[in-house]
């Protein structure tokens, strides 16, 4: 069981290695495998998808990686499509850490060599409230579709709008420490009768999750 919490510094080294098969719990080993994704044909569907999902940054057009590249050679050419067209790519040195952050959850939800049970740390980092909503609504999508079981965690009220508790297998658990510090979780059920949205419920303190100490 591994629980993931990807830093920028670690995945903008892409020559770094990891004994965690296929990346690692910082983001390391994602260029590696992104490389073992795209020269393999076997894997092309694989990686169609996660340029695909890449779609949800509205800059993103494309990204590939040289095929003159060495071993020991490390590039993504990133295409944004309001660049000039005689500037055609830049390499991963150059994009936002929202990208980075991305691609490496789309890779951990599509990839069959990533585990079918993990858990991810703060996802909400790097990402603005709107793509925060849209994220969970299609890292929900795709878990289903490439039957994966996933813990999330977040301190991001707009994470919770992209939930739709209607639907069984998405769950939303308040965990908190009661007055002998033992960790409580309680579901958040979904009402017909709720009007607000959920960051909304969370942020007025209606369902817990919140300091009571100010």
């Amino acid at each position: 069981y591994i629980i993931y919490s990807p830093e920028q510094s670690s995945l903008r080294k892409f020559e770094e290695t990891t004994q965690i098969y296929p990346l690692g719990i910082k983001g390391e080993g994602l260029f590696q495998f992104l490389k073992e994704l795209a020269f393999e044909k076997k894997n092309s569907k694989t990686l169609n998808a996660i340029k695909n999902n890449l779609s949800l940054l509205d800059w993103y057009e494309n990204f590939e990686l040289p095929e003159n590249l060495m071993k020991n050679e490390y590039s993504l050419r990133i295409k944004d499509k309001y660049l000039y067209p005689k500037l055609q790519y830049f390499d991963q040195r150059s994009t936002n850490e929202g990208f980075l952050f991305l691609l490496f959850y789309l890779t951990l939800f599509i990839a069959k060599a990533t585990p079918v049970f993990f858990a991810i740390d703060n996802i909400d980092v790097s990402f603005n409230p709107k793509l925060c909503m849209q994220l969970a609504k299609n890292l929900s999508q795709l878990a289903k579709e490439y039957k994966k079981q996933v813990i999330i965690t977040t301190q991001n009220p707009a994470i919770l709008d992209g939930l739709n508790l209607k639907d069984d297998s998405q769950r939303l658990f308040v965990v908190r420490r009661n007055d002998e510090g033992h960790t409580k979780a309680k579901r958040i059920d979904y009402k017909s009768e709720r009007k607000l949205k959920l960051s909304e419920v969370w942020t007025n303190g209606f369902i817990g999750g919140l300091p009571e100490n100010f």
